[in-house]
Order: C-alpha cells, then sequence, then structure tokens
C-alpha cells in the first residue's frame, strides 16, 4: 500500500513539474505578443488608445484570470517542494 501510494505521490509530481512547464511556455509567449503589441502600436497611438477604450471590460477580466493563474502557479510551486519533501522522507 505505501508503495502505490508513493508511485501515486510521483505522477503528481510529474505532473505538477509539466504544468508548470506549460505555464512557464504560455507566459514566455504572452511576453513575446506584448513587446510585438509594443511595437506595432509605437506609429498608431491614436488606434491604441481607441482600443484600450473600447476593451477595458475584456481586459480588465484577462488581468484578472492572469493574477489567477499567478497564484495557481505560485501554488504549484509550493506542492512541488511539499511533494519532494514527502517522496524523500517515505
Amino acid at each position: 500500500m505505501k508503495n502505490y501510494f508513493k508511485n501515486k505521490m510521483r505522477d503528481r509530481l510529474t505532473y505538477c513539474h509539466e504544468w508548470k512547464n506549460s505555464v512557464d511556455i504560455y507566459l514566455a509567449n504572452q511576453e513575446i505578443t506584448k513587446k510585438a503589441d509594443e511595437e506595432y502600436y509605437k506609429s498608431k497611438p491614436l488606434l491604441k488608445l481607441i482600443l484600450n477604450i473600447y476593451f477595458i471590460p475584456y481586459n480588465i477580466l484577462r488581468f484578472f484570470l492572469y493574477l489567477r493563474m499567478i497564484h495557481e502557479y505560485k501554488k504549484n510551486q509550493v506542492e512541488i517542494k511539499i511533494l519532494n519533501r514527502e517522496i524523500g522522507e517515505k
């Protein structure tokens, strides 16, 4: 029974690492997209202002979703530490 539980903990640790890697890739791509947008709208400041005003509700929602993802990312890092410690003790 202990072996089964330990294997399940290892599976969960593997899943946590994979999820962390996926989020790292997503955040890196978001940064690239943000830089591309900044570069594109340098020559079109009025269009950027109009679009930012028009999409305020959507941008606020995206910001809160981003904050939630960062919260889950930090929580996942703590979970990885705890799983490593638990697997190491057993």
